[in-house]
């Protein structure tokens, strides 16, 4: 039996969601707790952060490397071309959004003015722990704003990254939300750029939708981003290609 560590609002941790949906593998998740999460991802893994997958006696974390795992163990629907040329593109492909999602991520809590249905998203899968749960909340919160380097600076310099990814997007689909990005099926470059960038379109039935808390001038930008052929884009990732399990 497989078994993904995660956190359920986590896009990294919903690109190996989607990886292993699309290639109908069962597993079960582990829901860590933000923090406390450490001493089980270093235990398992060596590593601090999520998703971990441990599959049988191999434990695999970052979402890249189980990826790759998955695909070499898992040939099936494979998400990687057999072509060494579009072989070579997906995963410079897959490289460089996966880069980008932390910009994404920096930049949505940099939006964040009241933070009751971020938390509420990121907690409500733990139980209450005699209430230990809703007073780390503040401690969380002010976690979140300094691992993730939540300084008006940063979440500028984010800004610019995670437009200049959406400009790549609609240069690889030349404008057409239907195409892919590399050749003409799904590959692991469209489900890292799609997963990754769920957040900001919080496509339906997602772990993002209903989370709120921004202001009306973000808001009117995210209605910008989702009118863009790359927001289409990824919007159609996930009404066509993803296997939904969240």
């Amino acid at each position: 039996m497989r078994t993904l560590y995660q956190f359920p609002i986590s896009h990294y941790c919903e690109k190996t969601r989607w990886h292993l949906d699309h290639k109908g593998l069962d597993y079960r998740v582990d829901n860590l707790f933000p923090a406390l999460h450490r001493m089980r991802s270093r235990r398992l893994a060596g590593i601090a952060t999520l998703p971990i997958l441990q599959d049988g006696a191999q434990v695999v974390g970052d979402s890249t490397r189980i990826a790759l795992h998955l695909e070499e163990h898992y040939p099936a629907l494979p998400l990687l071309p057999k072509n060494a040329e579009l072989r070579a593109q997906v995963l410079e492909l897959e490289e460089h959004f996966d880069r980008l999602g932390v910009h994404v991520r920096r930049w949505l809590y940099g939006q964040i003015k009241d933070w009751s249905t971020v938390m509420h998203a990121m907690l409500k899968v733990y139980r209450p722990w005699f209430g230990l749960r809703d007073l780390m909340k503040p401690l969380l919160i002010n976690g979140v704003q300094r691992l993730y380097g939540v300084t008006p600076e940063r979440v500028a310099k984010s800004r610019d990254e995670l437009l200049a990814g959406l400009e790549l997007i609609e240069q690889r689909i030349g404008g057409d939300p239907s195409r892919y990005l590399v050749g003409d099926r799904l590959s692991l470059a469209d489900v890292a750029a799609a997963a990754l960038y769920a957040p900001l379109f919080t496509p339906t039935g997602t772990p993002w939708e209903g989370i709120a808390g921004h202001d009306g001038e973000t808001q009117r930008f995210l209605d910008q981003l989702n009118a863009r052929p790359a927001g289409q884009w990824v919007l159609r990732r996930y009404a066509k290609d993803r296997a939904r399990r969240f």
